[in-house]
C-alpha cells in the first residue's frame, strides 16, 4: 500500500491533519519543559551560609572568602565557637545551612540541603533524570513499534502526570531519584515517539518543512520553563503545575488523533488507516471512488500462506527479488506487505535451479568498524555527537548560573536555540555540510571561553552580565545549529545497511552526555570558569576533526563499503 499516494489524494494540510500535528506538537512541548525543567527543581545557584551555633549569632561564626573582587560569606565553613570564645579555627558547618534565595525560590537543592560536601548529590540527581531519558529512548521506540506511536505517546503522557505529581510530593532523597529517573525513561514517549509521529505525516518532499515546524514546538517548551519557574518560586508547586496540565492534552489526545497511517500499513490494518483517510477527506469535501489507500502496482510475485513459491517462479524472478522492493496482493490472504528487507532474505536458486533458503545477514555495531575509513568516520561521528549533546545540556543546567537574573538568562537562551532550525535549512543548501560544522563548532567555542573568562564586574566597577549573557545567547545558538548538520552529516557517511546503526550509536554516545553534564557544570565549585573552559574546549576538539570528514553535499548516498571509502577520497 502507498501511503505517500494516498496522502496526495486528500492533500496535507486540513482541519483534521492541523489539529493532530498541533496535539502530538504540545506532547512535544510538555516533555520539553519537563527536561529542561530540572535546572531549576534542582537549582544549586541559591546563595547560602553556615546556620549559627545556638545561642550565637552569624556574624560571630560566619566566614569571609572574597569572590570576583568583594567579600561574601563562605557556605561551607564556619568559625567553632563550642569553647565560647572568638576562635581562629573553622569547621564546616556543624549545624546545617540557611540560604538566601534572590527570587524567594526554594529548589530540592535547598529542601535537601545537597550544597558542599553533599553538592555532589544535586548534580547525581540530574543525571539520574538524564539517565532515564537515554534509557527511554530504547524503551519507548520499541515500545511505539509494537504498539503503535499514539499509543505510545498517550501512555507516557499520563505517566508523566503522575510521575512528576509524585516528585512534588517526595520529601525522600533516594525516591525522588527513583522518580526521576522513570519520568526520565517516559519522556521519549513524546518528545521521540511524538516527533516520529508528527513527521510521518508528511509525503517525502515536505518531510523536512515537517521536521522544521514540529522542532519550534520542542523550543517552545523551552522557551516556557523560565515564566514559569518565575510565577512558581518553589519547585513543588512549579513540578506539580507543570506535571497537571499534561493531563488536559492526553484527553485531547484521546479523542482529536488519529494512528500514524503508515504504522498501520506496515502492520497491515488497511481498514483502519483507510477509515482515518476517509475521515480527513470528508472533514475537506474530497470525494474519491474507491478507497483511499492506494495500492502499489505489483512488481514480483504474490506473498501465499509461508511465503512459498513453485520452483519454476523461483528460477525465473530470483535475481530480481534479490534487489527490488516488492509489495503483494494481500487482500485475499490477509498478509503483511513484503518489503526489500524480507525479500532478500527470502530464496534463491543454486546451479541446478532449486530453492535454497537465504538469510539477510544482520548488522551489529562492531561492523561500524569494519575498515579504516569506517572507522575513522566512526570515531568523529561519536565525538561530535558527545560534544554537541554536552555542550547543550550544559548551556541548560549553566543558565541558572549566570550572572544576572537566572529566569530572564535562561528565557533568552531558550530564545536563542529556535531560529537554528529554519536557518540550518538554507546554509546547508547553500554552504554544504563541513564548512558551516566547522564554523558552528568553533564559534560555539569561543562563546564558551569568553563567558569562561569574562568577569561579571571589573575592578574599576564596569559590569559586563550583559555582554555574557549576549554570548551565552551566541553559544546555545551555535549549541543547537551543530545538531541538525551533525545528525546529517554523519548519516550522509555511512554505507546504506549501516545508517540507522550508526546513527542510533551515535545518538547513545550523545545522550551519555547528559548523564556527564551536570558534573561539568559543578567543577564551577571548584573554579567558576572551568565548566564553560571544559566545553569550549572540547567544541574545539569537535571542529579540527570535521576537517577530517568527507564533504557529503550533491554526493550520492554510499551503499556499499566501497562507496563509504570512495567517498573519502573524493
Amino acid at each position: 500500500m502507498d501511503v505517500d499516494a494516498s496522502l496526495r489524494v486528500v492533500g496535507l494540510v486540513g482541519r483534521v491533519q492541523i489539529a493532530n500535528f498541533v496535539i502530538f506538537g504540545m506532547g512535544l512541548s510538555l516533555s520539553a519543559i519537563q527536561l529542561t525543567g530540572i535546572a531549576f527543581t534542582v537549582d544549586q545557584s541559591v546563595a547560602h551560609h553556615c546556620k549559627p551555633a545556638p545561642g550565637s549569632l552569624a556574624n560571630e561564626t560566619m566566614v569571609y572568602v572574597e569572590k570576583d573582587g568583594r567579600e561574601v560569606p563562605d557556605g561551607c565553613y564556619m568559625y567553632d565557637v563550642d569553647n565560647g570564645t572568638f576562635p581562629e579555627d573553622t569547621t564546616i558547618c556543624k549545624y546545617g545551612w540557611e540560604y538566601a534565595p534572590e527570587y524567594g525560590e526554594k529548589s530540592a537543592t535547598t529542601d535537601f540541603d545537597l550544597v558542599c560536601d553533599r553538592g555532589y548529590l544535586a548534580n547525581l540527581l540530574m543525571s539520574c533524570h538524564f539517565a532515564g531519558f537515554l534509557v527511554g529512548g530504547f524503551i519507548t521506540g520499541q515500545a511505539a513499534d509494537m504498539f503503535g506511536r499514539r499509543v505510545v505517546s498517550m501512555a507516557t503522557l499520563l505517566l508523566m502526570s503522575v510521575l512528576g505529581t509524585a516528585i512534588s510530593f517526595t520529601w525522600n532523597l533516594k525516591l525522588l531519584m527513583a522518580l526521576r529517573f522513570i519520568l526520565g525513561v517516559v519522556i521519549p514517549g513524546n518528545s521521540l515517539v511524538g516527533y516520529i509521529r508528527a513527521v510521518e505525516m508528511f509525503t517525502p518532499k515536505k518531510r523536512l518543512l515537517g521536521h522544521v515546524f514540529i522542532q519550534h514546538f520542542w523550543s517552545f517548551g523551552v522557551i516556557l520553563v523560565a515564566p514559569l519557574a518565575y510565577l512558581f518560586p518553589n519547585w513543588r508547586y512549579f513540578q506539580l503545575f507543570t506535571s497537571l496540565i499534561c493531563l488536559p492534552v492526553h484527553v485531547i489526545m484521546w479523542f482529536f488523533t488519529y494512528e500514524s497511517l503508515r504504522w498501520l500499513v506496515q502492520k497491515g490494518w488497511f481498514e483502519k488507516a483507510d477509515a482515518i483517510l476517509r475521515k480527513i477527506a470528508k472533514s475537506k469535501n474530497i470525494k474519491h471512488n474507491g478507497s483511499f489507500l492506494i495500492q502499489r502496482e505489483l512488481e514480483a510475485v504474490r506473498l501465499v500462506g509461508k511465503m512459498e513459491l513453485s520452483e519454476k517462479s523461483n528460477h525465473d524472478r530470483a535475481s530480481d527479488l534479490q534487489h527490488e522492493s516488492v509489495t503483494a496482493d494481500v487482500e485475499e490472504n490477509n498478509q503483511e506487505p513484503m518489503n526489500k528487507e524480507k525479500m532478500e532474505s527470502f530464496t534463491q536458486p543454486d546451479e541446478n535451479g532449486q530453492t535454497q533458503s537465504k538469510k539477510k545477514k544482520k548488522y551489529t555495531v562492531l561492523d561500524l568498524f569494519k575498515t579504516k575509513v569506517l572507522i575513522k568516520h566512526t570515531c568523529i561521528v561519536f565525538c561530535l555527537w558527545y560534544v554537541m549533546n554536552t555542550t547543550y545540556n550544559g548551556f541548560i543546567v549553566y543558565a541558572t548560573s549566570l550572572a544576572g537574573n537566572k529566569y530572564l538568562n535562561f528565557f533568552l537562551l531558550a530564545l536563542a536555540e529556535t531560529p537554528a532550525y529554519s536557518t540550518d535549512f538554507f546554509i546547508v543548501r547553500r554552504f554544504g555540510r563541513k564548512r558551516p560544522l566547522i564554523v558552528f563548532f568553533f564559534t560555539g567555542a569561543v562563546a564558551c571561553l569568553l563567558i569562561a573568562f569574562l568577569p561579571s564586574k571589573t575592578a574599576n566597577g564596569t559590569d559586563f552580565t550583559v555582554i555574557i549573557v549576549i554570548v551565552a545567547m551566541i553559544g546555545k545558538f551555535y549549541a543547537n545549529a551543530t545538531y541538525e548538520v551533525t545528525m546529517l552529516m554523519g548519516a550522509e557517511i555511512f554505507p546504506t545497511m549501516l545508517r540507522n546503526i550508526a546513527t542510533g550509536s551515535a545518538s547513545t554516545v550523545g545522550g551519555i552526555s547528559g548523564i556527564i553534564a551536570p558534573f561539568i557544570v559543578y567543577l564551577q565549585e571548584v573554579r567558576s570558569f572551568l565548566p564553560m573552559l571544559v566545553i569550549g574546549c572540547m567544541s574545539l576538539v569537535a571542529c579540527s576533526l570535521v576537517f577530517m570528514l568527507p564533504e557529503t553535499k550533491n554526493k550520492p548516498l554510499p551503499e556499499t563499503y566501497e562507496d563509504a571509502s570512495k567517498l573519502s577520497k573524493d
